[in-house]
């Protein structure tokens, strides 16, 4: 008895013939041993070296602050009376000292005039030579003194009691003039 088997022949085509003949994929590991390697034979002869350094270092610095000067020259006390109701109190403000040092900041300053209730029976006018000074609030305007320029400012107080306001028994207080100053930023 003859036999024959029938096969069915397999369809070959290019896909599938590319599937059957492809070499075996390389493996994971072996690609990181290989890399691995290979950074370690760069880093060996390329000279590069891994390091870490600290240093130490001591810095001295002598500086010196600039010097602001600002004086005020006073007159002396003026004393009002019922007989006296009339005076000129006198100061200077300058930016250097009697060592003839020099400011060395610019500054700014402004005059305030203190009191506690006189209720107007006391009335003041300051001068700036002879011009006389807006006073705001008991206040005057910021004036400026600049540095190493040698400037003094004479300003006169000239003070008046009015009797038919008040009696000078009432009053028994003193008038302070403060003179308030900053330095201007650099």
């Amino acid at each position: 008895m003859n036999l024959k088997f029938i096969q069915k022949l397999k369809k070959i085509d290019l896909k599938h013939f590319i599937k059957e003949n492809r070499k075996p994929k390389i493996k994971k590991q072996e690609i990181i041993i290989i890399c691995m390697i290979l950074m370690i034979g760069i880093t060996f002869f390329s000279g590069v070296s891994l390091g870490k350094a600290v240093y130490n270092t001591n810095i001295k610095n002598n500086t010196q602050i600039a010097k602001p000067v600002l004086e005020v020259e006073k007159d002396s006390e003026i004393i009002i009376t019922e007989d006296n109701k009339k005076g000129e109190y006198t100061f200077i403000v300058k930016n250097y000292n009697q060592a003839e040092e020099i400011s060395q900041v610019d500054l700014t300053y402004y005059i305030e005039i203190l009191e506690t209730d006189l209720d107007n029976s006391i009335q003041y006018e300051l001068y700036k030579g002879n011009e006389i000074l807006e006073l705001k609030e008991n206040r005057t305007k910021e004036m400026a003194l600049h540095k190493d320029i040698k400037k003094e400012e004479k300003y006169t107080l000239k003070v008046t009691y009015n009797d038919s306001k008040n009696t000078i028994e009432g009053i028994m207080q003193e008038i302070q003039i403060k003179v308030h100053s900053e330095q201007l930023k650099v």
